[in-house]
């Protein structure tokens, strides 16, 4: 993996971090994604580029240009981008660009392993806090509760065909938690987590995660408009 980060502290730190966490994970930093691109044309072997635009308080024209760039550089692999900002707009336009993951700090160094995994992969990764404000709110709609993980939902709020068990398997990748954390959560062993995974992936028609997060949003808001219409 190639991190470009022109902050050294930060460059540094999410090295560290990631070097520690995974140990059999190589972290080669540089400071632009030029650099990076120098890196993936003397080394085939990686697998994700990330780069950490900080609190870049949108994406400008000089920016945009330069990620994209950098998504034609790096091709195939995949570009992943690291943002102190939660915005929809910001995701929306970076996955437009070629993007194809998108991390904030809230979501952790182990939730970020796991991102970067998905992504080398073949998915594509955006966190589930910014889910709701990528999906245009239904007129008349109303918030939708967040359902414990384990507990019980209603028959016409399940979709899919999915179980009682796997509609909160659903619910914690909406949370963009982990197969381990899944387990945990949930009381199971990771095997069965990463089983139920691919069962609630497969009834929905969902490529990836994310996909399956996004379908699970766009349901619940259609299912609470509903609610909030009837007498």
């Amino acid at each position: 993996m190639v991190l470009a980060d022109p902050n050294s502290l930060t460059r540094d730190c999410f090295s560290l971090g990631l070097g520690t966490l995974c140990q059999d994970m190589t972290v080669r930093s540089v400071a632009s994604l030029r650099d990076a691109a120098g890196v993936l044309a003397r080394d085939g072997r990686t697998e994700v580029v990330l780069c950490n635009i900080g609190a870049q308080a949108g994406l400008n024209d000089v920016m945009c240009a330069s990620i994209r760039d950098a998504v034609s550089a790096c091709l195939p692999v995949p570009l992943v981008i690291i943002s102190d900002r939660d915005d929809g707009g910001m995701i929306l336009e970076s996955l437009r660009l070629g993007v194809r993951g998108y991390i904030v700090p809230s979501l952790g160094l182990g939730v970020m392993l796991e991102a970067i995994r998905l992504v080398a992969a073949g998915g594509t990764f955006v966190p589930a806090t910014s889910l709701q404000s990528l999906i245009a709110p239904v007129p008349g709609g109303i918030a939708v509760p967040q359902t414990p993980p384990g507990a019980s939902m209603p028959v016409t709020d399940r979709i899919g065909g999915l179980t009682p068990r796997e509609m909160a398997v659903l619910t914690c990748m909406r949370e963009g938690k982990s197969n381990k954390l899944i387990a945990y959560m949930l009381g199971m062993c990771e095997n069965t987590a990463k089983a139920h995974v691919r069962n609630v992936l497969k009834k929905l028609g969902a490529t990836n995660r994310t996909e399956a997060a996004f379908m699970a949003h766009a349901h619940l808001s259609r299912g609470a408009a509903l609610e909030s219409n009837q007498p």
